[in-house]
Parts: structure tokens; C-alpha cells; sequence
């Protein structure tokens, strides 16, 4: 069998890494480049895979190689250009899934927020039960030791990207829908073209009985998208009766073709985690895993990285993390970590991720943070955006100003670890948000409290 060469720009990327993975475990030849080193990058390196550091023409191997991008990467990157002028094959990250699903029966998970988490989870629940599925997940999943696995299983689990359309690229087998919500308008333009783009990925999926969908979710509902539905709706086909809280443990019951099931434990916080963990217990049933299996499997689920991810403590001060970007998943994860808090407060650091998400959410925001006892907003995250009018960080500091009752606090991000230093105080929870660089000032803080002991 003669190995094929992929180039991956950006590999060091969640979703790029998650493929580089699966591409080195097919023993084909990988390399791959991104802006700065990282721990994703590391354990790349680990793998045998050859990393450059930035980006440059130079970085491109020998002879007839696919080079890979994803819509991260902009046309003028020197290695993107650089390929169109040598003539090489081009495709995006979704185009090389779809590749890497072909044989297998792939089972998506798509949908505006959770879906990283029910990925995660659906893969671990398969693996625990020795279906040794294939996977690609967009966290890193502490009990699968990454994520991205070339598993010797019929099936493959992946996440279904609907931020760039690319979704519709793929084939399902089986998917999960968790919702559906206003998000990357800027590729989308209107709610119109939104929802029909699910509703075409929805008709894809070859097994009506493998489809569960949020009922609770309006825009799905109104798709009528048959399969099943769960929700905490008495209507809905898997029907979420109560949850409790029990410190950083769930416990939920519901009911799901004439049966029930009751005291369903998960090691995560939040009603969102609830539907999350529904929609994966009834989709795992329809593939005819056991109850017991499943509820085994539950329960030795670690989480995702930066889903509410505790990084360590700083002078009596618990620090986490979480990628929460979008309004409705920053109130879910902050009403999550409130309950399980006994006293202090709950300080909110936020980033905001893209000048087009910060503009057509602005409104939104304040109501995101009412968990909160105190709001630190610093700098926009561009995500390699340029800056548009009618939205800067002065102006989302000002909408949060005038609108949340509690205290709001702007610091630029190269000041943001020193500020918090001297506002923590003993038994608060402080917890990073948004998709940029500010998932490493928990790192900053714990290291600078080892440096002055």
C-alpha cells in the first residue's frame, strides 16, 4: 500500500489536529505547520509528525502531496499560495473527513452549542463498550487521551460543523441535533439560509432511527425532522423528567420508548450537559448498547477540555476555564458553575471572539452574565477578522457598563493576569471565558503564585 503525504496548514488547530491524528495511525506520511508551538502541537510531534512553526512555502514537502486547510486559513497564506501556483491538490478539513469516514458509518453531531461535549461523550460511551470507534472531536477528551483515534469499529464519530456550511459536505449515518441558534451570520447572512442548511444536513442522514434532535429547540421543531426528539418537553420522544445538581456530579431521569430510566449519573455540571448526556444515552440505546454498559460508561466520563475545566487554585481562589463565545453558552456554563459554588463570588473574565459574533450578539451579552457577581472584560479576539465598524472593545465595555447590575471591569488582555492577581480574594471562583488566548491566564496566575513562594 503506497502512503499518501498530507500537509496540514494549521494543524495545530482542535479540529486539524484531531485528522492529523487519525491520518499518522493510517501510517500515512504527515506534516503540517502552525503559528506557535503548543500542547496539541507536542503530542503531535510525538506521533512522529513533522511540525513547522509559522507559515511559509518552504514548509511544503516534496512531490505530490494534498495540502489541507481549513477556513481559518486566508488566501494570502504563503503555503495556500504557494500550493495553487505548484498545481497541488487543495481541500478543506471537511472535504479530508469526509474522506476518512468513507467504509465506516459516521454518526454526527451537529448544532449550535454542545456539541464538542456530546461528541466527546458519544465516542467515550462507544469506546467503553469495545465498539473501538473511529473519532475526531473538537476538545481534547482526558479519557481518550485526545481527540482524534483511528479505531478498527464500524463506526465514526465526528463533530458536524455547521459555522461554515461545511457540514453539508459530509454523509451521516446517524446524528444527533442539539439545536439551533443564531451563530455565524457572517456565513450565513440570514435565519433563513440558516435553517434550511440544517434541514438539508437533517435529510442526509441515511437512518431515521439514528436522527435525535432538541425538541425544546423552536427552529428545529418547526423542521418536523422526524427521528426522535429529547427535551425537557413532556412532548418530546425522550422526555428529560427532573435533574438534580449534586456538587460537580448530574443526576437526571427520563423516559424513552414506554421505559424508564431513573437516576442517571454524569461527572458534569449544567441542564445543558443534562440534554447533552439524553440525546447521547438514547442514541446509544437505538445502537443496541446495553443500559448497563451505558451507565457504566457515564460514569467514568472526565469532561472536555475547557468545558468548565478547573486549572488550580491561586491564593485560596479556584481558577477554571471554559471556551463558552456565544451569549447562550457563557449564562449556561456561568448558572452551571454558580450552583456548585457554597460562598464567594463568581468572576467572570471574558474575551470576546470575532468582531462579527461581538456586533450581532452585543445585546445579547449583559443578560449572559447575570450568574455573575463581577464581569472583567478585555480585548477582542480577532480570530484573524479585521476590525469592522460599529464594534470595538470600548463600545462592549460600554453595553456592559449600562446594562449589568454588577461590576464591570475592562483590562487589556496583556494586563489581565497582573489585574486579577490583586482582585482575587480567598473563596472566589474565577472563570475564563471565550474561544481566544485567554484560556492561558489560569496557567499565568497558578505560575505566578509558584514563583513567589
Amino acid at each position: 500500500m503506497i502512503e499518501q503525504a498530507y500537509h496540514l496548514i494549521g494543524i495545530g488547530g482542535i479540529g486539524m489536529s484531531a485528522l492529523a491524528f487519525i491520518l499518522a495511525e493510517r501510517k500515512e506520511r504527515v506534516t503540517g505547520s502552525d503559528i506557535k508551538e503548543s500542547s496539541t502541537t507536542l503530542l503531535l510531534r510525538q506521533k512522529g509528525i513533522k511540525l513547522f512553526l509559522g507559515h511559509s512555502e518552504k514548509n511544503l514537502p516534496e512531490g505530490k502531496a494534498i495540502i489541507v486547510y481549513s477556513s481559518a486559513v486566508l488566501p494570502d497564506n504563503p503555503e495556500y499560495r504557494a500550493a495553487l501556483l505548484l498545481g497541488l491538490p487543495l481541500i478543506h478539513r471537511s472535504e479530508l473527513l469526509r474522506r476518512l469516514m468513507e467504509g465506516k458509518e459516521p454518526l454526527l453531531v451537529t448544532g449550535t452549542h454542545g456539541k464538542t461535549t456530546t461528541t466527546a461523550l458519544l465516542a467515550h460511551v462507544l469506546t467503553v463498550a469495545g465498539l473501538n470507534p473511529s473519532y475526531a472531536i473538537g476538545g481534547m477528551v482526558p479519557s481518550l487521551q485526545g481527540n482524534g483515534k483511528e479505531g478498527k469499529g464500524s463506526y465514526f464519530v465526528a463533530e458536524a460543523d455547521e459555522s461554515d456550511g461545511s457540514f453539508l459536505k459530509l454523509n451521516p449515518y446517524g446524528a444527533i441535533v442539539t439545536n439551533l441558534e443564531e451563530d455565524h451570520m457572517d456565513y450565513w447572512k440570514s435565519e433563513k439560509k440558516l435553517i434550511e442548511g440544517f434541514k438539508k444536513f437533517i435529510e442526509k442522514v441515511r437512518s431515521g432511527d439514528l436522527l435525535l434532535w432538541g425538541h425544546d429547540d423552536r427552529r428545529l421543531f418547526s423542521l418536523h425532522p422526524g427521528g426522535a426528539s429529547f427535551g425537557f418537553s413532556k412532548g418530546a420522544s425522550l422526555s428529560v423528567l427532573n435533574f438534580q445538581q449534586a456538587g460537580w456530579k448530574l443526576l437526571f431521569d427520563f423516559t424513552f420508548e414506554k421505559r424508564e430510566f431513573n437516576e442517571v449519573a454524569l461527572p458534569l455540571i449544567g441542564a445543558h450537559n443534562v440534554l447533552n448526556a439524553a440525546a447521547v444515552f438514547g442514541l446509544c440505546l437505538r445502537l443496541h448498547l446495553s443500559e448497563e454498559k451505558i451507565r457504566e460508561a457515564f460514569l467514568s466520563f472526565q469532561g472536555v477540555a475547557r468545558r468548565a475545566e478547573k486549572k488550580g487554585e491561586f491564593r485560596g481562589s479556584f481558577i477554571y476555564d471554559d471556551y463558552a463565545h456565544h451569549p447562550t453558552e457563557i449564562y449556561a456554563t456561568l448558572r452551571a458553575v454558580k450552583s456548585t459554588l457554597p460562598q464567594g463570588r463568581l468572576i467572570a473574565a471574558f474575551q470576546p471572539h470575532r468582531y462579527t459574533r461581538s456586533l450581532s450578539c452585543l445585546h445579547q451579552f449583559p443578560e449572559a452574565f447575570y450568574p455573575a457577581d463581577c464581569v472583567i472584560l478585555t480585548d477582542i479576539y480577532a480570530a484573524g477578522e479585521a476590525p469592522i465598524e460599529g464594534i470595538s472593545s470600548e463600545q462592549f465595555y460600554r453595553t456592559l457598563k449600562e446594562n449589568c447590575p454588577q461590576r464591570v471591569e475592562y483590562v487589556p488582555r496583556l494586563r489581565l493576569s497582573a489585574f486579577l492577581s490583586d482582585f482575587l480574594e480567598e473563596g472566589d471562583l474565577l472563570i475564563t471565558l471565550g474561544a481566544g488566548d485567554i484560556t492561558a491566564v489560569g496557567p499565568e496566575l497558578i505560575q505566578l503564585e509558584e514563583r513567589c513562594r
